[in-house]
């Protein structure tokens, strides 16, 4: 998935593996958003649960 960094414009990717581990923690802790870090200037932009289920096709919550 390709996102587009908040204060630096440039874009980076995060893998399918990134975006399922992002979307297990988030699960788990009831966020509505995930905090990723620009790999370029390290600042944090917000990934809605939308995104990131589009990223990570066949998903599947972790049973506890």
């Amino acid at each position: 998935m390709q996102l587009r960094c908040t204060k630096c414009h440039k874009p980076y990717n995060i893998t399918r593996e990134a975006a399922a581990t992002a979307l297990d923690e988030m699960t788990k802790e009831g966020h509505k958003f995930e905090m990723i870090q620009c790999p370029m200037c390290r600042k944090t932009n917000k990934v809605s649960k939308k995104e990131l289920k589009r990223a990570a096709p066949g998903w599947k919550p972790k049973e506890a």
